[in-house]
């Protein structure tokens, strides 16, 4: 690994990120410098004239100056768009830069000193509604909770430097070097600016979302917009910018004071200057991430006014203190207040607004930033300038101001969560998910008793296609009557189809009896059945006496992810990862359902949603969503899970999450071990082809030689058939135990050339444009359902006009498609025709005659209907690929 990817790493930064998080840390570089070489040269005429009458007109000044700018950038960004209202406001900064220059040169007089000071406030705004702007749609939420504290710390070190230059300073007249450095360094933001215009879309959009629920006053949109986020957050922004205006004043007037030489005191505030700046970089890149995580977004939010109210409360025990005591602690609290302002709630402060749509994320900023931190600012110079030389009580103002900010700190994070929920919210109202079942009045007491075998009956009927559909409108009529039986079923049987059905039946009969058997049924080892209770379970709410048990499910599937990440590290083979890989998907769909029953479902609901959305910003937003709502560690583990990250980094953090594996075996070891109650077949099928068994280890293979699946039991012989070359010993020692595997073998030899395997048959699939797409586990369930047929040359395997119930899938030969005499298509190995006739049998519209002696798959309706019930995946990629080949009908027939 190179140094610059171990800093990136140490710093969060991800490799795709690095361009431009580099591009955005040089922009604020070089703005930076040209701010602070401003703030230093109107810091350096206003100390020298009066500055306790002067620095509180120069606030008001530039207030009245800062709020007719944001007016005027948030005019231009509506009309002109970020992108050129970005450009056109760093052409305005350097021609105001320009302007005071000429006002240093020939403007000695406290009106200019004012002037000067009121230029540096407006250029300031300028530049940072412009760079947060820009970030603010290139990163979502996410992005900025790991970056806006990096790319915001390039201008630390440029205000270090300028204090230093300011320690420096002896002269009025270098001033003007000061500004033309100040000059060059806004030119060079302009040509960053243009290069990240080049490599980055900077445009304000957001897909549609559903309205608010709760939304601003009407009356008060004009000033706030629709979202009550801004309006607290704003309310939040003008009493810390008049308290942090306060502190400003009092550190500079105090330093004047103690330091009457103009010398003196130029490099005592420079040298506090360099020191804040300094540890505001330092904390910003190696402790703000750090802590944002740890403590969360509440935490840092409320650190700045806390902090603030114990530092103003502690002036109160030193009401006589000497000059010394009191430059040194206006001194302290001036640099906390920079440290905690620029390096932990500016960036926090910025992530608040990312959930919004990008056009009121920007209102939103410009709305802050140009309006109520410049009105906060000009309270406070009101204030100062009516109230000189009035210690305590501007002290008292400042304390009421910060619990102002504190309360409406505290609501905002409320309006925050409000705000992501509603960004991951779907558009519409959707029907709850599960099946489509009519729920049924139950039976009252009037009716004749229906004894335990009538309810034995209809669940067994649950099995046959011809009378499931009035098996279950009974047993949801029944309700309570054949609950017991249910639940009963739940726990004895080993069909997993009739279990599954049967949970689903439960998740209809809304009792507390229904819910404690689906709950004792999501406990089982068996993964598929706790999936099918999960999905059941969705329509009941969350239970807190239950809340121990899912939570010791959820670390048993954070413990299985781990096994499952390091068994994908230590393999390269392309099938085993992708198979792993469905299982860990698997693992996280499981812990997305636990979660549900643990916190408001419908906010996990939508989360799961959203992070599976193809927007990054919704699947930021919902990341947030989770962040702010489950546990740290869990939160940690599923993020793992759901972020970009090689499969080593993934595991090794899971391993600093929940420790190193308790007993690790390889995880093909434990995949035979568990079997078909915690993986997918086809997940077992490549674990027995991978497994080198031994002597000892052989007797694993004995379930798998049983089991009714075609595809497991067809592997497990062929190991055996292996071990009679490559282990002897092993194989030896496993007849002399159970001497009628023999007949086994010699069975599966007889048969393997009568059909073609089940591994060949996932394979024929995969190669099949209709289910390319879709994971070899998905496509294992459909191997039972395919069945072998095969016609002879010239063989008609159907007339257009008869009723289609299957689609067919050459496996060799050739099919020609007719309509009459004219041939439409050829269709060949891997190739599949038909496929309109699973999702509705109507007429066909052509023949279908085998040109050559063809063998091929049948797939019948009835029987993919089974499929797709349970298995989603199917009906998704059968709809997307019909839709690819729609499309392309409809450009022929325009064409």
């Amino acid at each position: 690994m190179t140094l610059l990817a171990r800093w990136q790493q140490l710093l969060g930064i991800r490799p795709e990120e690095g361009r431009t998080v580099g591009l955005f840390f040089l922009h604020n570089f070089l703005l930076g410098i040209g701010t602070i070489l401003v703030y230093v040269s109107a810091n350096v005429i206003l100390l020298e004239n009066h500055p306790e009458r002067n620095l509180p007109l120069a606030y008001g000044a530039a207030a009245v100056l800062m709020i007719a700018a944001g007016k005027l950038y948030a005019h231009f960004e509506h009309h002109l768009g970020l992108q050129r209202v970005a450009v056109r406001v760093l052409l305005a900064v350097v021609a105001l830069t320009a302007v005071l220059g000429v006002l240093v040169a020939v403007g000695h007089s406290v009106l200019a000193a004012v002037v000067i000071m009121a230029g540096y406030r407006v250029i300031y705004l300028l530049t940072n509604l412009e760079f947060w702007g820009v970030s603010a749609v290139v990163f979502d939420v996410r992005q900025g909770r790991r970056l806006f504290s990096v790319i915001s710390s390039g201008d630390m070190p440029a205000k270090a430097l300028g204090a230093v230059l300011a320690i420096l300073i002896h002269h009025h007249t270098e001033l003007l070097w000061l500004l033309l450095t100040a000059f060059g360094a806004y030119m060079g933001a302009l040509l960053v600016l243009q290069q990240t215009n080049r490599s980055h879309l900077v445009e304000a959009r957001s897909a549609a979302r559903a309205l608010r629920t709760e939304a601003v006053a009407p009356r008060l949109q004009r000033w706030f917009g629709s979202s009550r986020l801004v309006l607290t957050m704003c309310l939040s922004m003008l009493a810390l910018a008049a308290v942090t205006t306060g502190i400003e004043y009092s550190f500079f007037v105090n330093v004047k004071h103690r330091f009457h030489d103009q010398a003196l005191v130029m490099r005592y505030v420079g040298g506090v200057l360099a020191v804040a700046y300094l540890l505001a970089l330092v904390v910003k890149l190696l402790l703000t991430g750090q802590v944002l995580n740890r403590v969360g977004v509440r935490g840092v939010l409320l650190a700045l006014p806390a902090v603030l109210l114990a530092g103003l409360g502690l002036f109160g025990l030193l009401p006589s203190a000497a000059p010394d005591t009191l430059v040194l602690y206006f001194c302290g609290l001036f640099i906390t207040l920079e440290v905690l302002r620029r390096a932990v709630f500016d960036p926090v402060f910025l992530v608040l607004f990312q959930p919004l749509p990008a056009a009121e994320r920007l209102e939103a900023h410009t709305l802050a930033k140009g309006l109520y931190e410049p009105l906060g600012m000009g309270l406070a110079g009101v204030l100062l300038f009516l109230l000189p030389n009035q210690r305590g009580l501007t002290f008292g103002w400042m304390g009421l101001l910060v619990l102002v900010a504190l309360f409406f700190l505290h609501r905002t994070y409320g309006h925050y969560l409000a705000e992501l929920q509603h960004a991951v919210s779907r558009r519409f109202g959707a029907a709850e998910d599960g099946l489509d079942i009519k729920e049924k009045a139950p039976l009252n007491g009037t009716q004749a008793v229906v004894t335990s075998a009538d309810i034995q009956t209809h669940i067994a009927a649950l099995a046959d296609k011809a009378t499931r559909a009035a098996a279950t409108d009974t047993l949801l009529t029944l309700g309570e009557q054949a609950l017991p039986e249910l639940l009963a079923t739940l726990q004895t049987s080993t069909d997993e189809t009739t279990i599954r059905r049967v949970a689903q039946l439960c998740g209809h009969l809304r009792l507390p009896a229904s819910r404690r058997g689906l709950v004792t049924l999501a406990r089982q080892p068996h993964l598929f059945r706790r999936e099918a209770a999960l999905r059941a379970l969705r329509g009941f709410a969350p239970t807190p006496a239950d809340a121990p048990i899912f939570q010791a499910l959820v670390q048993e599937e954070l413990r299985l992810a781990q096994q499952l990440l390091h068994g994908l590290a230590a393999t390269h083979d392309k099938a085993v990862r992708a198979s792993l890989d469905y299982e860990v998907a698997r693992v996280q769909q499981r812990i997305f359902g636990l979660l549900q029953q643990l916190y408001p479902p419908h906010l996990i609901a939508d989360a799961q949603r959203g992070v599976a959305h193809a927007t990054r910003e919704r699947q930021a937003n919902a990341l947030e969503v989770l962040d702010n709502l489950i546990p740290r560690p869990v939160y940690q583990g599923l993020q793992t899970l759901l972020e970009v990250a090689t499969v080593a980094e993934k595991a090794r953090a899971f391993d600093a999450l929940l420790g190193p594996p308790a007993a690790p075996q390889p995880l093909a070891i434990t995949i035979i071990q568990r079997g078909e109650a915690a993986f997918t077949d086809w997940t077992i099928s490549l674990a027995l082809q991978h497994w080198q068994p031994t002597a000892t280890t052989a007797t694993l293979l004995l379930p798998h030689l049983h089991t009714p699946n075609l595809l497991i039991r067809e592997t497990a012989l062929g190991m055996l058939a292996r071990l009679t070359q490559q282990q002897p010993a092993a194989h030896t020692h496993l007849l002399a135990h159970h001497p009628d595997l023999a007949s086994s073998l010699m069975s599966h030899s007889a048969t393997t050339t009568a059909h073609i395997p089940a591994t060949e048959r996932v394979a024929v699939l995969q190669r099949t444009a209709l289910f390319a797409a879709t994971p070899a586990n998905v496509l294992s369930s459909i191997v039972p359902i395919m069945k072998e047929v095969e016609f002879a040359a010239g063989h008609q395997i159907f007339a257009k006009g008869d009723l289609g119930t299957s689609l067919f899938i050459v496996h060799e030969g050739e099919v020609g498609i007719f309509t009459g005499s004219q041939q439409l298509a050829t269709f060949r190995k891997g190739d599949f025709f038909g496929e309109l006739a699973l999702l509705d049998a109507e007429p066909r519209s052509a023949s279908a005659v085998a040109q050559t002696p063809v063998v091929a798959f049948r797939l019948d309706q009835e029987d993919f209907y089974d499929v797709m019930e349970e298995r989603g995946e199917v009906l998704r990629n059968i709809l997307r690929v019909l839709c690819q080949r729609l499309r392309l009908q409809n450009e022929k027939v325009q064409a």
